[in-house]
């Protein structure tokens, strides 16, 4: 009776676990029928799995400047769609295409940005 009782916990806790996981590779926090644009200097480009990231430095229309964090699919697929370890680099005015959070926090899922020589990346078409 103990043997099946620490069974039945351990499959508890992994299918607790396959719920994390399903959680974090969700897209619920965008609003993905909203697209947006902003414009900023690339703080930081961290083209690495699981999720590739980046973050902008906003400037503000009083002066004062914020971070924005974007972040968006795997290597590999961010590859697929154009995108490599050097398509922003960091001091880089870019323009970003990004679907916004919901809970209106500076940043959003990037779907793509144009960079100050013109070229784009992006966009990507993901559900």
């Amino acid at each position: 009776m103990r043997r099946g009782a620490s069974t039945g916990l351990i499959a508890a806790c992994l299918c607790l676990g396959a719920f994390s996981a399903l959680a974090h590779h969700s897209l619920a926090p965008y609003d993905r029928s909203i697209s947006r644009t902003i414009e900023g200097v690339v703080k930081t480009y961290d083209f690495a799995n699981p999720h590739v990231k980046l973050s902008v430095t906003v400037v503000n229309p009083d002066g004062s400047s914020l971070d924005w964090l974007f972040e968006s699919s795997n290597v590999s697929r961010m590859m697929a769609r154009g995108f490599n370890r050097v398509s922003a680099r960091i001091g880089d005015r870019i323009t970003v295409r990004y679907n916004p959070l919901r809970s209106g926090a500076s940043g959003g899922y990037l779907t793509g940005f144009t960079d100050s020589r013109g070229h784009s990346y992006g966009p990507i078409q993901e559900r």
